[in-house]
């Protein structure tokens, strides 16, 4: 996570975070045991993201 944005425009803020796909499998294997205990739903997206990107980039294709 080597590069990180921030739009501080009022009412638009947010992050962007570019995550490298070496970086994939590390994040999930950390989060992945917590998972049933995710208060929030953004919390939960961010996992389906991370799992998409992971399914994409570093999973062998047919």
């Amino acid at each position: 996570m080597d590069r990180i944005y921030m739009n501080r425009t009022p009412g638009d803020e947010r992050i962007h975070i570019e995550i490298p796909k070496r970086d994939l499998p590390d994040l999930l294997a950390d989060l992945e045991p917590e998972e049933d205990g995710f208060q929030y739903e953004a919390t939960r997206r961010l996992m389906e993201i991370l799992r998409a990107a992971d399914h994409t980039f570093n999973r062998p294709q047919p």
